[in-house]
């Protein structure tokens, strides 16, 4: 063992001067090029982050995969970090090697040759036990072998695992998308459905609109006539007032005349006033009766015009119900041809059966006729 951790002795020169069975030749050590538990946690977690529900695996470790498990290395270079490597204890006393190269003696065995490991010293793979040779450095080679396939083994079904719970995840989360999208396409076609009913409704609005514009116009036209004529009537009332007055007038002047120039005439002149005064009065009544009248004919042009709306709606009901009927009409007269078809076509079934049954019998009548025995 010292000779392993560097320092020798004179019984270990004298033993190895004595036998030349063990030879100090350099060879390549084992190192188990695997991850630590921590960097496993860490592609993990990052795969997770990345996308919970995603099945794929990720770069990182794929490349993990697919890097050999085995690697030969500088026997001076020491172990991964946080790996311990065990030595079977088939072969001797079981040792531990950590990240800093040193041995740690597992259940207090104490060292066969009686020296302890030196702090400073590495030891060498290529020398292995000396009691072994090369059937141990084997052994001990493809036990390490083992003990790394089983871990990878380990992690494998690890990651296994944990992509069966990441595809159970994804597949709630498409049920619940799936289910998601039924819910909107059923709303989808409910909207779709009320759209074309406020169409409809649209469209019916629309014709109840135009209708209203075209008796607004109507009415806007007979309003207008209706105008037109008030406003004649009114030229013309106001024209007779004007002659009225103007004669009027002229009758005051004519008997301010009369009254200056024939004095002696009074009695005369009084009376032909009083006749005038009589005549103007009974024009004022007259224009007072035209007034009248008018108003009466504007109230009668309201009342006609009411009338004239109520016949319109009882127009446009008995149009409607006439259609209906019309409609009605046309579907009996359909079914009634439907039905004559029909009879007629039973008819001439009928009839042309009785013609077929009718020539059996003058057929049977001449066989009778004309065979003798035949009954």
């Amino acid at each position: 063992m010292n000779t392993l951790n560097g320092n020798s002795t004179p019984s270990a020169l004298s033993k190895s001067n004595s036998s030349n069975t063990i030879r100090s030749v350099p060879s390549e050590s084992l190192h188990l090029d695997t991850t630590s538990a921590d960097d496993v946690r860490r592609v993990h977690k990052s795969d997770s982050t990345a996308m919970p529900h995603s099945t794929r695996t990720s770069p990182q470790a794929s490349t993990l995969h697919s890097q050999p498990p085995l690697s030969r290395h500088n026997p001076n270079l020491g172990v991964g970090n946080g790996l311990v490597r065990k030595i079977s204890s088939e072969f001797g006393p079981t040792r531990s090697y950590t990240a800093s190269n040193l041995q740690i003696p597992e259940e207090g065995s104490p060292n066969t040759n009686g020296n302890s490991v030196s702090p400073g010293g590495q030891w060498s793979s290529a020398v292995g036990r000396a009691n072994l040779g090369k059937s141990g450095r084997v052994i001990e080679r493809l036990m390490g072998e083992n003990d790394m396939l089983k871990r990878d083994l380990n992690l494998e079904r690890l990651r296994a695992e944990e992509s069966k719970q990441a595809v159970r995840m994804a597949e709630g989360k498409m049920e619940a998308l799936a289910a998601e999208y039924d819910g909107k396409l059923h709303d989808a076609a409910i909207n779709k459905t009320l759209l074309k009913r406020r169409e409809r409704q649209v469209a019916e609005m629309k014709a109840q609109i135009e209708a209203e514009k075209t008796r607004a116009d109507k009415a806007v036209e007979r309003e207008r006539g209706w105008k037109e004529a008030m406003e004649k009537i009114e030229d013309e009332s106001k024209r007779s007032v004007e002659e009225a007055q103007t004669f009027a007038a002229l009758m005051k002047g004519r008997n301010d005349a009369m009254t200056s120039h024939w004095r002696d005439q009074g009695v005369e002149v009084n009376k032909t006033v009083a006749k005038l005064g009589a005549e103007i009065e009974t024009i004022v009544q007259e224009r007072r009766a035209d007034d009248d009248r008018m108003n009466m004919l504007q109230e009668l042009c309201d009342q006609q015009a009411e009338q004239l709306n109520a016949l319109q709606a009882e127009k446009d009901g008995i149009a409607e119900a006439f259609n209906k009927y019309k409609i009605m009409q046309e579907d009996a007269l359909k079914e009634i041809k439907a039905r004559a078809r029909a009879q007629e076509q039973a008819n001439e079934t009928a009839l042309l059966e009785t013609q077929k049954v009718l020539g059996e019998l003058k057929w049977a009548l001449g066989v009778k006729k004309n065979v003798k025995g035949a009954e």
